[in-house]
């Protein structure tokens, strides 16, 4: 089926509103490079007060021209805006690109503007990309609104939110003889979201790595939705600002987006196998790699070098970046010895010895046994291969030249990477230009290879997890009477639930608690506490505390009459002291929690991508070091095995200094219910189970905590 913005990416005439011939406009920039980009559809220039433009007829409105237009690209004041948003509907015009500035970025009449004019668009199926931004280039349909140099053609697409980023990475891109298939700017991305592009994006032929620049986020649930389904196919690459508050604050000034909280872009990301960078260099070093070069089918690499130095730090930045530098088979070291200086190793890390700077034929020769090793899914050559010729003679140049297109030749032919680290490789030398040519990344930096390296086989990993992994459904309808406790808590005009309301909600989803009884005198707790026949704990009942233990609403381990009675009075007596007597409801009587380790379990919604699900060790792992994960719902069966795993403390759940092993499925299970309660109850706004104390059969929830 064609996608809808099929028609934006390839229109078949484009009209510019404010189109200008004043040199170092940014209308004239635009429109220069749409006419001279080798654009074939009809061009319409628009301008009130010429009749020609480029040698063009030039029109008063874009009501007078006489034809269809599929695509309207404005740069015009912002008080303009509005009507020629009008104007380009009534055209029936399919996409609206914005360059103007000055509207949501800035303040509330520019985002009164932004609402008015998406308002126009949506009542007739046209698409706003923008405002704000610096425009869009499609290869294949010749079209440069960018504003910038012919742009050479090749495999990338970027969606950037930021017209400076665009101008640096398409020069950037160019310094590395990499090309664009697409660039889009997104700008205030107010119409046309980063989750649709991506979507496009994944159907375009000519595009083999998407990489992207955000300062914001919006629909993000969408956005992993859709990310998931495209890194199944491709990569995408993220630089994602906003970390630090400094960062914060700019990107919040820059395009009126709010940044959000880190970790929970970290989560998100890993779900839908975004791949992550923090600087424009790993960005282009990861798109040299996916451009060029076969996708490793593991993380298993093999290290050679001509020295032990060279290798020795090229296996610590393998590690750091979590690839595998495994022994090699001694079959297999046999047959890579002979190739080396005798008594060298051939275990893995390689060294030459020293052979390959007279004979860089060595190297092929070892690469060869490498590639038909099962057990190394890619190759990282270190040290300074490039420049042997400087180093030793300039004969060997010949023979470094011989090796490069040897080296090319074994990637086409076993669909194995090679990355190489060379302190020769900004240097203008032939050997190396030849695997640069040939798609093999090159880099000064021995920390960098091993980098992109990781990042092309966690790729290559994530995509085979995606497609192994299943979704937990979105599509359920919550019960009636979880429908009908939410209307009772909103007929009360509360936001908090009771803690016995909260008990009864996450029974109707299966989630098993210990038994409690609601108690309001002394002979009611008396009874309970002899009925239950075990130490139990006391805890308050009312909607004006929250806090319970803050109030001295709780107390622990009554056993006997006189200590029920007792804590009856002093708790009631604490709750006095904060809440009216009418709106103290009771004290919940329940039996102590079994001994086990103690968990937190929770959900929020985010603002940017919407419910998310949080897991942690509790006590002082969750109070001071933080130690929790997230996964944006809904996760699937992967995410949850991972966000369990992934905290520091999950030690403590597998058995540590003879303790048993706790119920990990137990965690699993509530993890998977409480995001389905999200799901079907979008008025939840916060769970908090803290603490669930997992056993090593089964696990009981202490205090249940939500809020609408």
């Amino acid at each position: 089926m064609e996608n809808v913005l099929n028609r934006i990416f390839h229109p078949k005439s484009i009209a510019v509103i404010g189109a200008s011939e004043v040199p170092g406009k940014a209308a004239e920039r635009r429109t220069r490079s749409l006419i001279e980009g080798g654009y074939k559809g009809k061009i319409f220039l628009i301008n009130p007060k010429r009749e020609k433009l480029f040698n063009r007829k030039a029109y008063p409105s874009i009501l007078d021209i006489n034809d269809e237009v599929d695509l309207v690209m404005v740069v015009i004041p912002p008080k303009f805006i509005s009507q020629a948003v009008k104007d380009s509907v009534k055209m029936g015009a399919k996409g609206i690109v914005i360059i103007t500035a000055g509207l949501g970025e800035t303040g509330e009449e520019g985002k009164k503007i932004e609402a008015e004019i998406l308002e126009i668009a949506n009542k007739k199926g046209a698409r706003i990309i923008g405002p704000n931004c610096s425009g869009m280039f499609s290869a294949s349909a010749n079209m440069n609104l960018l504003g910038v140099p012919p742009i050479k053609k090749g495999p990338l697409s970027i969606i950037a939110q930021s017209g400076n980023i665009i101008d640096s990475l398409t020069h950037y891109a160019n310094l590395r003889g990499l090309g664009f298939s697409n660039i889009i700017s997104a700008g205030n991305a107010i119409g046309v979201k980063f989750h649709e592009y991506f979507e496009y994006l994944n159907q375009d032929k000519d595009t083999k790595v998407i990489l992207t620049y955000m300062e914001g986020i919006k629909e993000g649930d969408k956005l992993v939705e859709v990310a998931r389904e495209v890194s199944k196919n491709k990569p995408i690459v993220a630089l994602k600002v906003g970390r630090s508050k400094a960062g914060a604050r700019a990107a919040a000034s820059h395009t009126g987006s709010l940044a959000g909280d880190d970790a929970i872009v970290d989560a998100a990301f890993r779900q839908a196998g975004i791949l992550r960078v923090f600087n424009v260099d790993e960005m282009f070093d990861i798109a040299t790699c996916f451009s060029g070069l076969p996708l490793p089918k593991g993380k298993r690499v093999a290290i050679l070098s001509e020295g032990g130095g060279d290798n020795s730090v090229a296996a610590d930045n393998a590690e750091k970046y979590g690839l595998d530098v495994p022994i090699i088979p001694e079959s297999t070291q046999e047959k890579i010895k002979p190739y080396l200086l005798k008594g060298m190793p051939a275990s893995n890390p390689i060294d030459y010895g020293g052979t390959a700077e007279e004979n860089p034929d060595m190297i092929n020769k070892v690469a060869n046994v490498l590639m038909e090793e099962d057990l190394i899914d890619s190759i990282y050559i270190t040290g300074f291969f490039g420049g042997f010729k400087e180093i030793i003679a300039s004969h060997v140049g010949e023979l470094e030249e011989k090796t490069s297109n040897e080296l090319a030749r074994l990637v086409h032919e076993y669909k194995k990477p090679i990355v190489v680290h060379t302190s020769f490789a900004n240097e203008p030398i032939h050997s190396l230009e030849i695997l640069k040519e040939n798609g093999i990344f090159v880099t000064p930096s021995s920390d960098r290879a091993a980098f992109a390296l990781s990042y092309m086989s966690k790729f290559s990993l994530n995509k085979d997890k995606l497609k192994k992994s299943s979704l937990l459904k979105k599509d359920g309808n919550a019960p009636d009477k979880a429908k009908e406790l939410i209307n009772k808590v909103k007929g009360a005009k509360r936001a908090n639930f009771l803690e016995t309301e909260a008990r009864e909600l996450l029974e109707f989803y299966n989630i098993k608690l210990p038994k409690a009884v609601l108690v309001r005198t002394q002979d009611e707790a008396v009874k309970a506490v002899q009925e239950i026949g075990e130490p139990t704990a006391f805890k308050i009942v009312s909607p004006e505390i929250v806090h319970k233990s803050d109030v001295g609403g709780v107390l622990l381990n009554i056993k006997s009459e006189n200590e029920a009675r007792d804590a009856f009075d002093l708790i009631i007596e604490n709750a006095q002291k904060v809440s009216p007597a009418s709106r103290i409801l009771g004290i919940l009587v329940s039996p102590m929690a079994r001994k086990g380790q103690e968990c937190i379990i929770g959900m929020v919604r985010n603002p940017q991508f919407g419910p998310v699900v949080m897991f942690g060790i509790g006590g002082i792992f969750v109070e001071v070091f933080k130690d929790v994960s997230c996964r944006v719902i809904p996760p699937t069966d992967i995410d949850v095995d991972e966000m369990v795993k992934e905290i520091k403390g999950y030690p403590l759940l597998t058995g540590i200094r003879g303790e048993a092993a706790k119920d990990i499925d137990a965690l699993k299970d509530i993890i998977i219910k409480i995001s389905k309660m999200a799901i079907e109850n979008p008025e939840i706004k916060e769970i908090d189970l803290n603490p669930v104390i997992v056993h090593e059969k089964g696990a009981s929830i202490v205090d249940a905590r939500i809020i609408i």
